[in-house]
């Protein structure tokens, strides 16, 4: 397994905003933070998941999307011209509008529980009033079925994130999901009456958050006209490859 090594994340993963906009002016102070992509095609075709990407009936009026990518060592503000989202999986597949574009390698291996992972994405919470800024999560895989369990939550803000095994891509952050377990439970005697007797039960539960993530391994025969009836793995590499 090979040591994954991005001299600058930004590049490759990316913050989506919608922004209100007039003509080709775009207000960034109306900005609205959805969540995180990252591109898996020189072309500029990225991943995230689906459930962060409005539909056109949900994006506010005289709003777009745009993505913010770093180029050169400054933030270019990008428009992203198309979306397809594939509701079953949660996934989206965005076009943004830039050449050249560093992207970052799936796989579609299984990553069985006790898998370690990392995550490189965005959360929408800000520290210091100094913006939003990248975090990298390291944990396992606590269970692997159509869903990939993982031993941290995600932050709001990280839903689309890459999930890295090794150097590789191996799936997509969807959310969290909440357990709950007793740690002890009491039983105390409060009344005792002819007629009834009053109990109180005190419960201590302890909640734990585990983060889930969408495995490539379900999406190999993902075939769409949006991938121009390929499968999603065959459109990436094609995208890649073509001159």
């Amino acid at each position: 397994m090979g040591e994954l090594v991005l001299e600058d994340a930004r590049e490759y993963v990316i913050p989506i905003f919608s922004v209100r906009t007039e003509g080709e002016g775009v207000y960034l102070e109306s900005r609205e933070f959805l969540g995180t992509a990252f591109f898996v095609t020189k072309r500029g075709d990225a991943i995230t998941a689906g459930h962060i990407i409005p539909s056109p009936e949900e994006l506010k009026e005289g709003h777009k999307l745009v993505a913010v990518v770093q180029r050169d060592g400054e933030p270019k503000v990008c428009w992203i011209t198309r979306a397809a989202k594939f509701d079953a999986y949660d996934l989206a597949l965005v076009h943004v509008n830039l050449d050249n574009t560093k992207y970052l390698d799936v796989t579609t291996s299984r990553a069985p529980a006790g898998t370690d992972v990392q995550v490189v994405g965005i959360p929408s919470h800000e520290i210091w009033n100094s913006g939003k800024e990248m975090r990298i999560l390291k944990g396992h895989v606590t269970l692997s079925g159509k869903y990939m369990e993982l031993n941290f939550p995600v932050p709001l803000g990280m839903s689309g994130s890459p999930l890295f095994v090794g150097t590789k891509v191996a799936g997509y952050l969807t959310g969290t999901v909440r357990s709950e377990e007793i740690e002890e439970s009491t039983e105390e005697i409060e009344e005792i009456t002819n007629t009834k007797e009053v109990i109180r039960v005190t419960e201590s539960r302890r909640i734990i958050h585990y983060g889930l993530a969408y495995p490539f391994t379900h999406l190999k025969e993902i075939r769409d006209p949006v991938l121009e009836n390929r499968t999603l793995f065959e459109f990436i590499v094609n995208q890649n490859h073509e001159p």
